[in-house]
């Protein structure tokens, strides 16, 4: 009889199923990986054993496992270790001060890397071009300083950065990039999305990449995060090596599913088959890659996201700017053929509405040539048309958003996204549209662009599309949701179950997950998440307070509040 007896019991607790008929119940039974029972606190007991190991949740909420559907590990594990952070600095000024003590802390340093400034701080000329050069030649001429915006699509740099990567006032940005002049035709200091290519990067050592990956993976745990879907990046084999060497160590304790890049730049053929190799050597299920990833345009605060109507005068870029759409249309839908072809889903970054627009031209093509299930993915998703919203559905196209960024951001909405875009600006990011016409709509990071990964605080901004934590945002808490200096479009508001399947069960089922993990019911994986309060009935503005208590991988305590 010792057989039918589970080895964890989590009972007395609120927990929230996210099965397809919404379940609410009292209790959960784990043997093993797997999930045994799910039901009320009084049908558990015939599961608990001498062996067992009972947690009394005492009224605390149980969820499934979150998924970060769209994020970039190891995140800022790196730049913590080795780069200098600018996240939450507020000026110019304090950017350059924290460049010069980088350089003090470590004498003899051949380059400076770093991540994190904001395009809310600049004005005039800086606000649409970036940040000057002179700005940085001011801390040092002597060694190359390369510093990545927030948002991970420009470059600011110094004078000495430019000079050893060769570039001049002559040399070509490739096609979908930027490199930025001022009048004169000298160069400013930065280079935009694909021009980014013309600087070298960091190498980091498999040995650095493996301490940042595990970093990563204690940072997930405490945010109840289970598992990611990992963009692509300059050094993605390295990266999925490294979660391998986790594995191997038996220390991996997420599932990973992976991403990489297709450029209209190189052969497509080519371009697959290195895919497939890759695809080749990770065939783990808790390690694979599962999608090809498209960059479509830009951003809206580069001015290269792709609009249907021309940008504002504030953007800065005359009249009758559309943005720029980065794949000729004949080549997108032979390269979203290819991808289906091969077994791979389709992920692709749109912000804009225009190339959301061309994007669904196109899977609409590639679904007549190679229909299927493919699950493919369009993320990010600022603007959209209103006629277009249905089409995600007809299509099979799963909606990736980040709801971290559904509000109106202080010194950021005002100062970039309505100057850039006018009116327009009051309706982005819609939420609720998607889900009331059926769509399947998963919830992710995009960390690091996303500072602080915790899906508690999208999900708190999804329900009320308002800031989440003053704090982080440097300003007061609010009281009211309806509070309306940073409230972005109240009819997108979702509901906490939306929010909740959007990061669970939504998200499983876009990573091909769906059929083990992503909802608690009996036989699948004991993916669970223990949270200090009912996110069902607390005040919505409080769900940002909420903490988590333990997080469970494959049945696994992973991470406790208390130790």
């Amino acid at each position: 009889m010792t057989n039918t007896f589970a080895d964890i019991v989590l009972t007395n607790g609120v927990v929230y199923t996210a099965d397809q008929t919404d379940t609410v119940c009292q209790a959960v039974a784990v043997r093993g990986e797997r999930i045994v029972f799910v039901g009320s606190g009084k049908d558990v007991q015939v599961y608990i054993g001498e062996q067992t190991k009972v947690y009394d949740l005492n009224g605390k909420m149980l969820i499934p496992g979150m998924i970060d559907s769209h994020i970039h590990p190891p995140g800022l594990s790196l730049l913590d270790l080795y780069e200098v952070q600018l996240f939450g600095i507020d000026s110019i000024e304090g950017y350059a001060e924290a460049v010069r003590q980088f350089i003090d802390k470590h004498p003899g340093i051949s380059a400076v890397y770093g991540r994190g400034w904001s395009w809310a701080v600049l004005h005039g000329d800086e606000l649409t071009k970036g940040p000057r050069k002179e700005h940085l030649d001011a801390v040092t001429k002597d060694i190359p300083v390369i510093l990545r915006a927030h948002d991970g699509h420009t470059l600011w740099v110094n004078s000495k950065a430019l000079e050893v990567n060769g570039i001049t006032p002559d040399t070509e940005a490739p096609d979908g990039g930027i490199i930025e002049k001022n009048a004169a035709g000298e160069l400013w200091g930065t280079l935009k999305e694909s021009a980014m290519s013309l600087i070298a990067l960091p190498e980091y050592s498999l040995e650095q990449i493996t301490a940042a990956i595990e970093a990563f993976q204690a940072k997930m745990h405490r945010f109840g995060i289970t598992g990611i879907l990992c963009m692509a990046s300059l050094a993605f084999e390295k990266i999925f090596k490294a979660f391998d060497a986790l594995q191997q160590a038996g220390k991996l304790g997420l599932h990973v599913g992976g991403a990489m890049t297709v450029s209209p730049k190189e052969d497509i053929k080519a371009q697959f088959d290195g895919i497939k190799r890759v695809v080749g050597q990770f065939k783990s299920p808790n390690l694979k890659v599962i999608s090809a990833k498209f960059f479509t345009d830009g951003v809206v605060e580069g001015g290269t996201s792709f609009l249907l109507a021309p940008y504002m005068p504030g953007a800065g870029k005359g009249d009758n700017y559309y943005g720029e759409f980065l794949w000729d249309t004949a080549l997108l839908e032979q390269a979203f053929c290819e991808a289906n072809s091969c077994g791979l889903s389709i992920h692709v970054h749109s912000t804009g509405d225009g190339s959301t627009r061309r994007v669904l031209d196109a899977f609409e093509y590639a679904q007549t040539k190679v229909p299927g299930n493919h699950r493919n993915v369009i993320t990010h998703l600022q603007l959209v048309a209103d006629e277009d919203i249905p089409r995600f559905k007809n299509l099979n196209v799963i909606a990736s958003v980040q709801p971290y960024w559904q509000f109106k951001g202080p010194d950021w909405w005002h100062h970039v996204d309505y100057k850039f875009l006018g009116e327009r600006a009051e309706k982005e990011f819609p939420l609720a549209t998607f889900f009331k016409n059926n769509v399947v709509v998963a919830s992710s990071s995009d960390y690091p662009a996303t500072i602080v990964p915790n899906p508690l605080l999208a999900i708190e901004v999804g329900v009320t599309r308002n800031i989440d934590n003053g704090t982080l945002h440097g300003v007061e808490e609010i009281t009211d949701i309806d509070d309306d200096r940073y409230l972005l479009n109240k009819k997108e508001r979702a509901t906490v179950r939306q929010m909740i399947r959007s990061f669970t069960i939504n998200s499983a089922y876009m990573m091909f997950l769906d059929k083990d993990t992503g909802s608690i019911e009996v036989g699948k994986l004991a993916d669970l998440v223990v949270l200090d309060q009912n996110l069902l009935t607390i005040n919505p503005l409080d769900i940002e307070k909420t903490k988590v208590v333990m997080t469970f991988v494959k049945g696994q305590l992973v991470y406790s509040i208390s130790e």
